[in-house]
């Protein structure tokens, strides 16, 4: 199943979720599949959500062992499939943020779009802006991040600036580390499949980048799929 496939799954939630105000800064957040667990963190215990809750902007979210979520920004025409272990904090408090990963891994589906918006996602050492894309991100415990592209083009920054920005294209991989530079881009092997099995490196007689291979966003749009199919029935936290 191709990313428009997806795109289009996250499109048809689009009436059952809250239109959020053009004029209101907060984002509404469609959890549409969960396998597993998945935890809103907030006091004076974590909450579990289920496919069909919402959370929204500043809410701060975090998958269990062996599990994954789907997540739909339909406002953003963009979906994140948030692996095991991963900790994420949903419209970061730095402007065009959709997402900030503090550590863990994901991947990022992004629609085309004739908004404004940077789309943006964080982690402790990069800044990634994407129109169009398809990537990977894995964010170590202590910040180190590696970019993999798949589709369209990220451009990545240091959180602070201070360095000119890295275009990372379909097909290339980068590395961002405490106290470094963005590194240039190299080429990978990696497909959609591998990234979304949880592999670094290609399968075993895997053939060319994940840039051609769409399997894995079949993966991912059929869980998007189960998961919307009662999407509209709840709202956040159940």
């Amino acid at each position: 199943m191709k990313r428009a496939i997806l795109i289009a799954i996250l499109a048809a939630s689009i009436p059952a979720v809250a239109i959020d105000d053009p004029g209101s800064d907060q984002i509404t957040y469609e959890i549409v599949a969960v396998q597993g667990k998945l935890f809103l963190e907030v006091e004076p215990e974590a909450r579990r959500l289920t496919a069909g809750d919402q959370a929204v902007s500043g809410d701060r979210l975090r998958t269990g062992s062996s599990s994954s979520s789907t997540i739909g920004v339909p406002s953003h025409t963009t979906v994140f499939r948030i692996e095991a272990k991963t900790s994420c904090t949903l419209a970061h408090d730095r402007p065009g943020v959709l997402l900030h990963i503090e550590k863990g891994r994901l991947r990022a589906i992004f629609g085309n779009t004739t908004g404004t918006d940077p789309r943006l996602v964080t982690t402790p050492t990069a800044v990634l802006a994407v129109r169009g894309t398809d990537y990977g991100v894995r964010v170590k415990k202590n910040g180190n991040t590696h970019v993999v592209v798949f589709e369209g083009v990220v451009e990545i920054t240091d959180p602070a600036g201070e360095n000119p920005p890295i275009r990372v294209e379909a097909g290339q991989e980068t590395r961002a580390r405490v106290g470094r530079p963005v590194e240039a881009p190299s080429t990978h092997r990696l497909t959609r499949t591998d990234w979304d099995q949880g592999r670094n490196a290609p399968a075993p007689g895997a053939m060319g980048s994940g840039m051609h291979e769409g399997s894995g966003a079949g993966s991912l749009g059929s869980g998007a799929g189960s998961g919307a199919s009662g999407s509209g029935s709840k709202r956040r936290g159940g």
